[in-house]
């Protein structure tokens, strides 16, 4: 699965039909899942598969957006900190404009899930601390709404009447990988999630 991931993004020149921030999104879903497997003494195996799963997206989020001023902008007034740069095939593009449409639609559903999961979660399910229930809360959230992160790239392709900028076996494979992942993740009652 890596490998075809990474061997479609080496060949990718133009980030114009790509939804950007479901990239940042995704690179975020994945910390939480490893961050969990983490407080959860996961076996070494599955921590270096998840591992390498987070490094491949913040290398395929490299390729949208670059650092740029490290140190002249202060994270919390305090910590040196960098901002980021969109490619230009991206920001020059209707693409942005679609993006960020549909992460705005995609937050008043998602907010709100979010919120009502974590409440459950803390009423209904054992944690170890308040770090483990926001773990477990928000990897619960990326298994059970996993799903709906495909939503802004499929309102980019309808708006720009085109799946050219995603192949359709890499959205394919994107689709099904998430589906099978989340239902055997979330639906099947394990001590863990993962």
């Amino acid at each position: 699965a890596f490998s075809s991931d990474i061997k479609h993004w080496r060949s990718v020149k133009s980030m114009e039909g790509v939804s950007v921030r479901s990239m940042f999104w995704k690179v975020g879903m994945e910390i939480v899942v490893f961050l969990y497997l983490l407080d959860n003494e996961t076996s070494f195996m599955i921590l270096f598969g998840s591992g390498i799963g987070v490094l491949i997206e913040v290398w395929k989020l490299g390729k949208a957006v670059r650092p740029k001023n490290f140190g002249q902008v202060k994270l919390f007034g305090v910590l040196p900190w960098f901002q980021l740069e969109e490619t230009e095939s991206y920001s020059k593009s209707t693409t942005k404009e679609y993006d960020e449409q549909a992460m705005k639609y995609l937050s008043y559903v998602l907010y709100p899930l979010v919120a009502g999961y974590s409440v459950y979660s803390l009423v209904f399910e054992k944690h170890k601390g308040w770090y483990s229930w926001v773990l477990g809360s928000l990897v619960g959230v990326v298994y059970m709404f996993g799903f709906i992160m495909m939503f802004p790239q499929i309102f980019i392709n309808y708006k720009l009447k085109s799946v050219a900028h995603l192949p359709m076996k890499a959205f394919m494979y994107k689709a099904l990988n998430t589906v099978i992942d989340d239902l055997f993740s979330f639906i099947i009652k394990m001590p863990m999630m993962h």
